[in-house]
Parts: structure tokens; C-alpha cells; sequence
């Protein structure tokens, strides 16, 4: 089984205190080491400026990531966040750059055929058109909406906002994830079933609405469900999206079972916020005895 992963590698500055970090981030990078512990190949479509750190390049090769799809830019840089964590967890997000959209001819449709697709821009950076292109040939579409709820402020501070092409990526979508808040920016200030109910109405096969440690929801036409968290120390929740995304769509299209989808993506996602970066991630027998120890516990909801 192959996964190809669409959206901007990022350079994150990331600033706690007067900590102040440099990382490789992305919805790309996460969801691919993700889904090498799960025994799936991937393959990263990505477009990145001349000042991309050789090292990343190497990080990732040297994993077996195949970075044939990654194009490089002349003419922008590579995509940067500034990420300010403030004391009580949350986080101010900063836009300092923007590579290049991800357009058509970049994507290898012929090879993607087949195969799962996960759709995660950052910035707007896969048109709907791409999304489109991609929903006919793949064999599994997954969406992760941040990217099209993000709207740049003056101060170039990210702020969640709806837009039309959030609901166009919705429709072309098997599986959709969203925070919370990014579901709520697009359907207001809904309770968060009604929110999973919603991306489903918008025609999304299934919705995924994660709530950090408060849990998931996770519905289709004729079904919803409750995914309740597994206590665990918290030390960075950063890509944890990202992760709940590739491990359910893995894991979904591996069994079509949608109890054993979520809580394999919970207990990923578990292993991951115990370290910082990506050194929480397990492989998947050791996931496996957390998801087995959780299924039980998924509620389906009336």
C-alpha cells in the first residue's frame, strides 16, 4: 500500500519562553513518518524555496520517503511559521512565508492512481481543482481543512476563517478532518456531533472532528461515533492532526472498519504528544495494544 501526502514542507520557529527552536513541520512530514510505522510507503508532493535545509531533505530520505514529487522553487521560499506557545498551552500562529502553490502538473496522477491521497495544505496551497483531479484516479481521498480555513491578519498572525473552497474540498473528499474550531469556522458555533454531521451533509464519505484531549467525533450518513482520548503526560501536541488523519485513513482503508480506524489513530496520537517532534511516534504493534484496549470504549452515538 502506498500514501501520497500534498502540501507545503514547512522551516517552523518555534518560541517557548525565551526558547526560541527551529523544526521541520508540515502536514506532509507528519503524516508520513506516520504512516511508515504503519507499513505504508509514502511519497511526498510538495514544492519548497532554495533555502529548504539540506538537512530536512536528508531527515526524510534517509526514512525512506520518497521525495521524487517534492519541486523546488526559484522564485519563492520555502513556507515558514513562527509558532509563540504561551503558558496556558495555546499558541499564537505566524505566517513569515509562502512557497508556491501546488498546481496540476506537479502532481503525479498517473502514480497516485490507486492509491491513498491525503490532501493537507497549510496556506490555501492545493486549489480545489488539484483536489478535483486527484478524487478521480485515488483510491481514498483524505482532507485535512486547516489549510483552507487560514486567513493572514496585518501582523501576519494566522486566524481561522471560512472560505468557499473549504466546503468544494469538503464534497470531493472520502474522509474529512477538522478541528474543532476550524469546523466551526466554516458551520459556527455548532456542538461538535453536529459539526461531524455537517461535513457529512457537505457530502464528505466521513468526518472526522478532533477536540485535543477531549477526544473525537467521527460520523457518515448513517453513523457517528464517540472517540473518548487516552490519558497520557502531554509534552507537544504538534502534528497531532496530522497524525489522527493518516493513521485512520491507513488503517480504514486496511480494514473498512471505522471503530478499529479511530482507535488506532487515538493511540498514535497518544504515543506521539508524549515527546516533542516526531520522536513519540511507535510502530504500529506497539499501537496496537493501546487501540485494542480503547475500541471498547468507542461509543456510537443515537
Amino acid at each position: 500500500m502506498d500514501i501520497y501526502l500534498l502540501g507545503h514542507l514547512t522551516i517552523d520557529i518555534v518560541v517557548e519562553g525565551e526558547k526560541v527552536r527551529r523544526s521541520l513541520g508540515g502536514t506532509v512530514t507528519f503524516g508520513s513518518l506516520a504512516a511508515l510505522k504503519h507499513g505504508v510507503r509514502p511519497h511526498i508532493v510538495s514544492k519548497v524555496g532554495t533555502d529548504f535545509p539540506d538537512e530536512y531533505m536528508m531527515f526524510l530520505g534517509k526514512h525512506n520517503i520518497d521525495l521524487s514529487g517534492v519541486g523546488i522553487s526559484r522564485y519563492l521560499p520555502t513556507t515558514k511559521f513562527k509558532l509563540v506557545y504561551r503558558s496556558s498551552g495555546d499558541r499564537d500562529l505566524y505566517l513569515l512565508a509562502r512557497c508556491e502553490d501546488i498546481l496540476s502538473g506537479d502532481v503525479p496522477l498517473g502514480k497516485i492512481k490507486g492509491n491513498i491521497a491525503v490532501i493537507g495544505p497549510l496556506v490555501g496551497e492545493i486549489p480545489p481543482s488539484v483536489v478535483q483531479e486527484v478524487s478521480e484516479v485515488a483510491s481514498l481521498v483524505v482532507t485535512d481543512l486547516q489549510g483552507y480555513v487560514r486567513k493572514q491578519l496585518g501582523d501576519k498572525r494566522i486566524v481561522l476563517s471560512s472560505s468557499p473552497e473549504a466546503r468544494l474540498v469538503v464534497s470531493l473528499s472520502d474522509i474529512v478532518h477538522a478541528e474543532v474550531a476550524e469546523a466551526r469556522a466554516i458551520y459556527g458555533n455548532l456542538e461538535p456531533l453536529e459539526l461531524a454531521k455537517k461535513l457529512v451533509e457537505d457530502g464528505a464519505g466521513i468526518s472526522l472532528v478532533t477536540l485535543g484531549a477531549d477526544g473525537a467525533y467521527v460520523a457518515t450518513r448513517q453513523r457517528a461515533f464517540f472517540v473518548p482520548s487516552i490519558p497520557t503526560r502531554v509534552v507537544d501536541t504538534t502534528g497531532a492532526g496530522d497524525v489522527f488523519t493518516t493513521v485512520f485513513a491507513v488503517e480504514y482503508q486496511r480494514s473498512g472498519d471505522i471503530r478499529e480506524a479511530s482507535a488506532y489513530a487515538t493511540a498514535a496520537v497518544s504515543f506521539l504528544i508524549e515527546k516533542p517532534g516526531v520522536d513519540g511516534l511507535k510502530d504500529r504493534w506497539e499501537v496496537r495494544k493501546r487501540a485494542e484496549k480503547l475500541i471498547e470504549n468507542i461509543k456510537e452515538l443515537a
